[in-house]
């Protein structure tokens, strides 16, 4: 899903923001995409196509394309369409596209983005990130969402509220179930039909997003941050930052100190 795109998606800067008209005719294809771009097409239809797939953006579903990405796409009717250029570090491999419940409202916003830029002020650059940030937030709350009763979801937030505060102790399932007066095995199904996971993954997970909020920074030595996010050794963290990263937590940090990564 986007929401775990974005949860690492840091925007460092924007490039442009602009209206364009395309023609029926015109067909491109873009080769590992050098920036992140985010097109609203409120006129016209354009259709993209990704490993085989093809997908419609109209005014009914805009899309974004992240840097990396490689594709084809074909304005099938004509009509505008505006655009958002950002960069990013983060690099994403696939399209996402996202239902448009109010055309008019996302385009004023597109709009008033590209006259602040156009007035120039002190604050410009980060008016426009913030801004950015805004629309994409928007986007990530209009994901359909998996549905879930509201009172079981209810039935797992003191899970989720302690879990939040003591992420770094020893939480084991049972423990949890209890908060919610609820068995452990009625608990970890529920909990895993909430959040997408078994509630250790979702542990795991919330410390590795902590400690590369922390390598990111000057937090000291590696096993300082292990052990502030609840590692016992630095072994067991660097296993598990490697499984959920794809890099040691050394190759992470030397690589956010030199912008690589």
């Amino acid at each position: 899903m986007f929401a775990d795109i974005l949860s690492d998606l840091i925007i460092t800067g924007v490039r442009s923001v602009s209206t364009i008209y395309n023609d029926a005719t015109v067909r491109i294809k873009r080769v590992c995409r050098p920036s992140w771009g985010l097109i609203l097409k409120y006129e016209g239809e354009t259709i993209y196509t990704i490993n085989g797939r093809q997908y419609r953006s109209d005014k009914e579903q805009m899309v974004l394309l992240p840097k990396g990405s490689t594709y084809e796409w074909e304005c099938t009717r004509p009509g505008h369409y505006a655009v958002i250029e950002f960069e990013s570090d983060s690099v994403c491999d696939e399209l996402f596209f996202f239902p448009v419940k109010n055309v008019e409202k996302l385009l004023r916003q597109f709009k008033d983005l590209e006259y602040k830029r156009m007035m120039k002020t002190p604050v410009t650059e980060m008016e426009s990130i913030r801004d950015t940030y805004s629309i994409l937030l928007n986007l990530v709350k209009s994901e359909p969402q998996k549905y879930l009763p509201a009172e079981k979801y209810d039935r797992i937030t003191p899970a989720l509220d302690y879990i939040a505060k003591y992420f770094n102790t020893t939480l084991r399932n049972d423990d949890l179930a209890a908060l919610t007066g609820l068995s452990t095995v009625y608990f970890r199904k529920l909990f895993t039909e909430a959040v997408g996971q078994p509630p250790i993954e979702y542990i795991q997970s919330i410390r590795i997003r902590k400690a590369k909020e922390m390598l990111r920074s000057d937090y000291g030595s590696i096993t300082a941050v292990a052990m502030a996010v609840g590692y016992q050794n630095i072994y067991d963290f660097s296993r598990a930052f490697k499984k959920h990263t794809g890099l040691s937590p050394s190759q992470y940090k030397a690589g956010e100190d030199n912008n690589g990564i």
